[in-house]
């Protein structure tokens, strides 16, 4: 009786614990929130340490989303400052803002209020020259201009290279129109063709100047016409001139003085497109050290103006093996925004005259009757040295089928 008493009073304390064990299992699952395991249904083992990280097609989805919405981050472009530093400080100069940028080192040499906001005015097209680039597959691929297209660039006033309605354009001759002769037609015909309207093609214009790490500029067309929200700063032009020139195509284009079109309707022969920048040099070189040579190669830029801009340019230079950028904004004239630009160069160039090292050793001569042409005083410079064809305006050289646009509408 003993020995039975035993096992039935084992048998009830084991009962007794797997019941104990039953409910502190269903508590656990309770608080923890794990659901109740259905018959037949397969579980799979607890996380260890080394459980399996491979995301399940929906979280994979979820990371693709955002992916898309958040912006790879891109180092940004803007230069550093030189420590050799100078802020452009001449009698002479009419620009408002300036900067003189070392391409290859990627640093300010010289520059006044050059992260202020300007509006660009045709400067814009060197962005619209760059994204249209990145973005052509077929440079023989051809794009049909329409009334839509072009009467509201007449009613703008917007300097045009002479497309009409009709006109089947090649992105290559719509990359030349759109900078040498700061064509409004070869803007929209780009835009429409590479984004279906100029809308989606200013997002990529503003998703490039993301892309650069440029964070006082935005865009609002692509041809620079005047807006309150279309903006930039002489730096972030310094910056983007720079990323063309880093371009084979953009570059060509930029460096091209002449470049004639396949036929229109208007012009069988094509349209014979000269460049506003080019043009505007001609005549004037870059005197670095005053022995009356020219020591600096122009290679090619951008001009631009508006009411509100000004007249604004960028121009890239060689030098000793190495390229520089100027963009000086809101000078008086267009003569002024060309003779600004060299200014810069002949003084901030590293060597130059009148920079700081060469200014220690050139004092005035106030004993000196005689009138130089070269004037000396604090901040200032040389005077300037034309060709002996300087005495032609742009304006007067046109060997081209059609009129040179007026660069007071040049936007």
């Amino acid at each position: 009786m003993k020995n039975s008493n035993r096992k039935g009073g084992a048998a009830v304390v084991a009962l007794l614990v797997m019941i104990i064990i039953v409910a502190v299992s269903c508590a656990l699952m309770v608080v923890t929130g794990r659901k109740m395991i259905k018959p037949n249904e397969s579980v799979s083992s607890p996380a260890t340490a080394d459980y399996d990280t491979t995301p399940t097609d929906e979280e994979t989805t979820a990371e693709d989303d955002l992916a898309e919405l958040i912006p790879e981050p891109k180092p940004s472009m803007l230069p550093g400052v030189s420590d050799k530093y100078e802020t452009v400080n001449l009698k002479d100069i009419t620009c408002e803002k300036a900067i003189l940028l070392d391409s290859e080192s990627n640093e300010i040499l010289a520059g006044v209020k050059y992260n202020e906001k300007i509006f660009p005015a045709s400067l814009t097209k060197l962005m619209t020259l760059l994204v249209a680039v990145e973005n052509i597959d077929d440079m023989n691929a051809k794009y049909k201009f329409t009334k839509k297209d072009i009467e509201p660039l007449q009613e703008e006033n917007a300097s045009c290279a002479g497309f009409v309605a009709g006109d089947e354009v090649t992105m290559e001759d719509l990359l030349y129109a759109a900078i040498l002769p700061s064509g409004a037609d070869g803007t929209i015909g780009l835009a429409n063709a590479i984004a279906g309207n100029e809308k989606n093609f200013v997002k990529l214009m503003n998703d490039k100047v993301a892309e650069l790490g440029l964070t006082d500029t935005n865009f609002a067309n692509a041809s620079g016409l005047h807006h309150k929200q279309h903006y930039t700063t002489a730096q972030d032009i310094a910056v983007i001139t720079k990323a063309c020139m880093e371009n084979k195509t953009c570059r060509k284009v930029l460096c091209t003085k002449t470049w004639t079109t396949n036929p229109t309707k208007e012009f069988k022969d094509g349209i014979e497109l000269d460049s506003i920048f080019h043009s505007r040099f001609d005549g004037y070189f870059i005197d670095t050290d005053q022995d009356g040579s020219d020591d600096a190669k122009i290679l090619g830029g951008k001009t631009g103006f508006t009411d509100e801009a000004g007249y604004t340019l960028a121009t890239v230079v060689e030098y000793k093996g190495k390229e520089y950028i100027t963009v000086t904004t809101k000078s008086d004239t267009y003569f002024d925004s060309v003779e600004d630009s060299i200014l810069i160069f002949e003084n901030y160039l590293p060597g130059a005259v009148g920079t700081p090292d060469d200014r220690k050793e050139k004092e005035p001569d106030t004993d000196s009757s005689d009138e130089s042409e070269e004037e000396v005083n604090e901040g200032t410079f040389i005077t300037l040295k034309e060709k002996d064809n300087s005495s032609k305006s742009d304006d007067d050289d046109d060997s081209s089928s059609r009129p040179v646009p007026d660069e007071d509408v040049e936007a």
